[in-house]
Formats: C-alpha cells, sequence, structure tokens
C-alpha cells in the first residue's frame, strides 16, 4: 500500500527551478526543499495476557501474550523498559540472562524473549515495564496515557506429582438386553470412578492393562472397541458397555486397569469384576402321566445372584391344548429374588379319563431382565395317557441316575399291598421328620438329597400297631409328597423313626369310589400352615391352608369337600378355571399384575415428583396414577411396591380441597395416616403411600421423589 507520507519520502530531497529577468536580462536559478517527518503519536499497549507456567519451567514471552503498536514508529524502535525485574525467576534474552534493562518488539516477535522459574514454592512472580517508541513520553494502556510501570504477571503452577484415586471399585451386575440382541452391562461411573484435584474428568485416563478374556468393551456413541484406554468422562456419561459372549457359558470376566493423569502419574493397578447369572431350565424332556396332578418345573439361575432378576415363559402347546390337556398358572414372569438360585412354575396335567394318544407341549424361556439366558431354553413336555389305568414311561425318574438332569418322569408309584382296596383319604405333603428332611438352601434349592427321600414313608395306625403304606409318592419341587387312601379315620404316627414320632388325622372322604387329585404347594409354605388346615374340612366352605398373599400368587388349592379348584391372585384365593385363565392372560401386559380389573405396573428404577410420575403413566404406559379402591386393593398393591412409598393418583389440583382420582374413578375408600388433611395449600396437593400404606399429602411439583404405580382398565 502506497501512502502519501512513503510517496513523499520517495521523492526527497525535492528541488524548485525559476528565471529572474528585469527586461533586459534573464537568470535563471533553484532551490531545494527538505521534509523532515516528526513523531507525534504514542505508542499503545495492546496486549498484556501475562504468562502461566509449571514450577522451574521455561516460558516464551509471545506477540500472543506481550504487544506494543505505534503507527509511525518501526518495531525495532518499540521498546520494554524493565523498572523492577521478577524475584522468583529471570528474564532471558537469546537464552541468556536478560543484562541490560529494555527489549524490543522485534525481539518479543523473534521469540528472543523469555521467562525462566527458579523453581520455589512461590505460585505467582512479576516484573514491571514502561513502553516507548524512542521519543514521545508516555505510552496508552487500558485506554489512557501512562507514564507509570505496569505490571506482566506470572502465574506459576505446582508439579502434579499425585495420581488420580479411586473412589468407586464395585462389580457392575446389571444386565441389559440390547436391541441387537446382544447381553451387555454397562460400565458406568456408579460402579468405577477415579477423582484428581489437579485433573479435569476429560483428562483422567484409564489405561487397560489386560483386557476382558471372555467379551470385549464398546463405545456406545462411536461404536467402536475399547482395547487401551477410556477416559472418566466416558463413565459419567454411560458411553462404556461391556459386551457379554453368550456361546460362552460363563459367568464373570475380569479387566486390569491403571489410572492416571495426563502428566503421566498412575495408581496401582487395578481389577475390575463383571459379573452376571445365566437362567435355564433345569431339564429339558419331561416324560409324566396323565394322572400326575401337578408337574413343577425348575428354573435355575447359575452365577451372580445378588440381584433381582426376570424371566418370562412362553408355552408352545406343539399336540397338547391349554385348559384341555394342562392348565398353567397366570403369571407368565418368573422373579428371582437377590440371593434366590432356583424357581418352580407349575403345570397342572387334566387327567379326563379318556384314552387318547401321548400329547406333547414345550415351554419356553425369553424375555430376561438383569440375566442371561442359557442353552437349556425349551423344556419339552410329553403327557402319557395311561391306558387301561396304566402308565408306563420309557425311562424311569431317579435323580442319582447320569441323565436325571435331562429327563425326568412323574408318575404315580405302585399302590403298596396293604393298601386299602377302596375308599379315598389323604395325607398332603406331610413334611418328613426333622432327621430325613433334605437341607432346603437359600432360593428353594434342594441340596444333599438322595434317594432315600423318595422312599415311601410308612405310617402306623395307633393301637393296633397296623402299618399304612402309601398309595403314591413323587417329588414336587423341593418336596416329596406322600399319599395315603383308606375307608376310615385313623390316627397315624410315622413308623419309619421311632425316636422322632409324629402324629397325623387323616380324614375320611365322602366319595369313596373317587380318585381325587391334590395340587399341592410348596413346602415352605406347608411348615407355616397349622396341622389342621393340611386337610379337608366335613363343611362345604373352603378351608385354606395359608393365607393368599403376593407371594403365593399363582399357586393352586383344590377343596375336596367341594370338587373345586382355587388359585390365589396376590390378595385371595378365587374359583378357577381354564375360561378364567384364558382372560387373565389377555388383559395384562407382560411385567403387569391385574387386581379389580386393571392391570398395574410398579415404577422403581427412576423417582420422580407426582407431576412427573402422572406425566410419564399416560404418555409411556398409556395410563394414569393408580386409584385405590379398596382396603384389600391397598395391602395388594402395597405388597407389590415392596413395602417402598409411591405415589397414587389422588390430588386436589382442579379444585383446591376436593379429592379426586386422576383417572376420574369416584372416591369410595381413603386410608388417611391422620386423618383427613386439614391445612392444604390450595390446588397443590397430591398423595404419597407410606409406611404401612397409610396416606400422607405431598407437594405435587416440589418435595423429594419416589416411586409410583401406574395402572390402566381392563
Amino acid at each position: 500500500m502506497v501512502t502519501r507520507e512513503s510517496m513523499l519520502k520517495a521523492a526527497l530531497p525535492l528541488f524548485a527551478r525559476f528565471i529572474v529577468s528585469n527586461g533586459l536580462q534573464t537568470r535563471p536559478g533553484a532551490f531545494e526543499i527538505a521534509l523532515e517527518a516528526v513523531d507525534r503519536a504514542l505508542p499503545v499497549l495492546t496486549r498484556n495476557e501475562g504468562l502461566r507456567l509449571a514450577k522451574g519451567a521455561t516460558g516464551l514471552l509471545s506477540p500472543d501474550l506481550l504487544q506494543l503498536s505505534d503507527p509511525d514508529s518501526p518495531v525495532e524502535s518499540l521498546a520494554f523498559v524493565v523498572a523492577q525485574r521478577p524475584r522468583h525467576g529471570q528474564l532471558q534474552l537469546r537464552g541468556a540472562l536478560l543484562l541490560q534493562h529494555n527489549f524490543t518488539q522485534r525481539d518479543v516477535d523473534s521469540g528472543r524473549v523469555a521467562y525462566r522459574h527458579s523453581g520455589g514454592d512461590a505460585q505467582t512472580d512479576r516484573f514491571t515495564f514502561v513502553a516507548t517508541d524512542g521519543t514521545n513520553q508516555g505510552f496508552l494502556a487500558d485506554g489512557r496515557v501512562r507514564q507509570e510501570p505496569v505490571s506482566f504477571t506470572i502465574q506459576v503452577d505446582q508439579l502434579d506429582t499425585a495420581a488420580p484415586s479411586i473412589t468407586h471399585l464395585y462389580s457392575p451386575s446389571q444386565v441389559g438386553l440390547l436391541k441387537n440382541g446382544c447381553y451387555g452391562i454397562y460400565i458406568t461411573s456408579r460402579v468405577l470412578k477415579a477423582s484428581d484435584p489437579d485433573t479435569d474428568d476429560d483428562q483422567i485416563i484409564f489405561k487397560i492393562l489386560r483386557g476382558p478374556q471372555h467379551g470385549h468393551l464398546e463405545n456406545t456413541t462411536t461404536g467402536e472397541f475399547i482395547h487401551e484406554k477410556f477416559r472418566q468422562k466416558d463413565l459419567n456419561s454411560k458411553t462404556i458397555l461391556y459386551i457379554i459372549n453368550p456361546s460362552l457359558e460363563v459367568n464373570s470376566d475380569t479387566m486390569e486397569f491403571q489410572v492416571m493423569d495426563p502428566t503421566g502419574n498412575s495408581a496401582t493397578p487395578q481389577i475390575l469384576e463383571l459379573k452376571w447369572s445365566h437362567i435355564e431350565w433345569s431339564r429339558t424332556e419331561y416324560e409324566v402321566c396323565e394322572n400326575v396332578g401337578l408337574l413343577p418345573l425348575e428354573i435355575t439361575r447359575k452365577g451372580d445372584s445378588m440381584d433381582s432378576a426376570f424371566v418370562s415363559v412362553k408355552v408352545n402347546q406343539v399336540s397338547a391344548t391349554v385348559g384341555k390337556d394342562f392348565t398353567t398358572t397366570p403369571s407368565k414372569l418368573i422373579q428371582f429374588d437377590p440371593g434366590m438360585s432356583t424357581k418352580m412354575w407349575n403345570i397342572a396335567i387334566t387327567c379326563d379319563g379318556l384314552e387318547e394318544d401321548d400329547e406333547v407341549f414345550e415351554v419356553i424361556l425369553n424375555s430376561p431382565v438383569n440375566a442371561v439366558l442359557g442353552t437349556k431354553t425349551k423344556a419339552a413336555v410329553k403327557i402319557l395317557d395311561s391306558k387301561g389305568g396304566q402308565c408306563h414311561p420309557s425311562y424311569a425318574f431317579n435323580p442319582n441316575m447320569p441323565h436325571a438332569q435331562e429327563k425326568g418322569v412323574w408318575r404315580p408309584l405302585t399302590p403298596g399291598a396293604s393298601s386299602p382296596a377302596s375308599g379315598s383319604f389323604h395325607l398332603e405333603g406331610r413334611p418328613l421328620p426333622s432327621s430325613k428332611r433334605p437341607a432346603v438352601a437359600r432360593g428353594d434349592t434342594l441340596r444333599g438329597s438322595d434317594s432315600s427321600h423318595l422312599s415311601p414313608m410308612k405310617l402306623r395306625t395307633r393301637g393296633n400297631g397296623r402299618t399304612v403304606h402309601p398309595s403314591y409318592v413323587y417329588r414336587n419341587g423341593t418336596d416329596i409328597i406322600y399319599k395315603y387312601h383308606g375307608m376310615v379315620s385313623l390316627k397315624l404316627e410315622d413308623d419309619s423313626s421311632p425316636t422322632h414320632k409324629r402324629k397325623a388325622k387323616v380324614s375320611i372322604t365322602s366319595q369313596p369310589q373317587k380318585t381325587i387329585k391334590v395340587w399341592e404347594r410348596p413346602q415352605a409354605d406347608k411348615e407355616e400352615s397349622t396341622a389342621g388346615s393340611h386337610f379337608p374340612r366335613q363343611n362345604r366352605l373352603p378351608s385354606f391352608p395359608k393365607n393368599c398373599t403376593l407371594e403365593l400368587k399363582g399357586l393352586f388349592h383344590f377343596e375336596e369337600s367341594l370338587q373345586k379348584l382355587y388359585t390365589c391372585d396376590g390378595i385371595a384365593w378365587k374359583s378357577w378355571s381354564p375360561h378364567t385363565k384364558e382372560v387373565e392372560e389377555k388383559s395384562c401386559p407382560a411385567g403387569w399384575h391385574h387386581h379389580s380389573g386393571y392391570c398395574h405396573f410398579v415404577i422403581i428404577e427412576q423417582k420422580v415428583t407426582w407431576n412427573t410420575a402422572a406425566r410419564t403413566c399416560r404418555e409411556r404406559h398409556l395410563g394414569s396414577l393408580v386409584a385405590v379402591l379398596s382396603r384389600q386393593h391397598m395391602r395388594w398393591l402395597w405388597d407389590m411396591s415392596g413395602r417402598k412409598p409411591f405415589w397414587i393418583g389422588l390430588n386436589d389440583q382442579v379444585h383446591a380441597g376436593h379429592w379426586e382420582w386422576i383417572g376420574g374413578e369416584p372416591v369410595t375408600f381413603t386410608n388417611w395416616r391422620k386423618g383427613p388433611p386439614l391445612r392444604l395449600k390450595p390446588g397443590k396437593n397430591c398423595v404419597l403411600v407410606q409406611r404401612q400404606g397409610k396416606w400422607q399429602t405431598k407437594d405435587c411439583r416440589k418435595g423429594t421423589s419416589h416411586n409410583y404405580v401406574c395402572s390402566r382398565k381392563l
């Protein structure tokens, strides 16, 4: 760019020529014009950012940190005159100590000026200076003319010699079924976390020393495999996923890692253990006689069992028909509580007394929650017709046989020779003597049992010394069921163990010509019942051996005096038939529970306010917060929620002080903790179920978040 000033300077010196004449004579002449530049603009301090460096390090004073500008002065004329030198370091020019008291902008632009810290513990240092262009007094800084020195600040960071520390190191075990059909465990900051006061989370590095052996790590954001490292920020954002290899029947894996910061400080190597469990059928084939009654199928969980797990059961009829040849419990969702390793799923085999071909159906495990499906996901059940009253399985069930875990036969044993020829009475599920009772581990797993536990137990009648042999013996889960038949009422005691005598009263039945099938209950329930409740009564009212609770939901009871089958729905014993079962099956989706004409679903994964709970029930679950219809309904909900506080749909948001259900149901029942609330915030009150199912008002928008129960009408 050419300026007027540069043109003038390029044309200097200038000459003027002229002629002088008096009319008679002329004389030429010339004179020279000289221009001299005058510096009137002050230098401007445009940058004074200061310097930051580590303890003992050397930092360059670059133009980005320190800069002078002047429109009418060259950079070599712009100088920084040092008024006070730094105390904890020294200024250097061209790598040597700055001996003079000034340096120029040209030196700064050329990278010749630096500051070197002496290595002390001081965290700040500085030097002061004035700026000059060599002509004018003063300089511009921060918009005003200054002549006094200004400071250049130096921030000294202490050396980071401490490695990040591990604050969370747990074994992740929450298994999820991914959209692509794989199983994965998210590794988040809840199970693995490191912190460092000198390092941000995105700079804390987890270096993988030895990767997982039975699976691999994956970044859910990028989809890439992780082989070398990941950061704490990745754990915070839940992007680290361990993919389980389902082809390997293992239930754990380990990974060795070392946490470090960008400066290389590293902590001691650590091991992260991942745990999960496999759920499968204990056997894949069953052969059962048509008159077996109840067939319990065992589902096992192997591996980590510290958390709850769920699995669904699907029935494939094949040649057998539901409702005609067999019936199943209403609930298709199997829940494994913490520590539980086995569960029984009951199927009632129907004996129609007709000669027909053998029938087959299958039961299939699917939709696991917090578990991985094992290899035995399908079990086939073959129902053998008792042709002419005889049932001949192709192989016998013996727990000591090598293939007992794969195939099992359930059939009545041949009646003993001493059994009465007619009449019928039952000793239902009589517990074994304590000396012979098999040990039952947590989770209903039968351990330490042998074939002796299936040997028929003999009962001796009191008074005449007569011995009565059992007519039927079979295993029901962890129970061993003995059935006795006779014509008269007898008082019996165990004849197999003289030192441990047990009395049992056996009542006569009113229909001696009929063989009655009995649906047995789990052993744990029987032991809690009173002795009298094990036997049918002579009156015409049902006699249930135990109150129906949520734990007994889905179990059956056959009332001989009424010849009716009852099932527990979690609240009360109700008359059961294949038709009612089909209705219940079609009513509620998987994971939902039926009661009082509504499907219920409890949400415990994320606690929220009442308003958020109401919106989630409406938008995500197509229902509304639950309306409590009766005291019995309230007890059932309290048990279903795990006896933890939860929101219900009662509120006064529409009309202050007027309580109504969010779904529009009439308010026919209340369960206030201390009577109806009096002092209320107008239009802001919602109801929380607390201890023992009592109700208390809370603010709908604010306050502590809680679980909630959604419901929708059938």
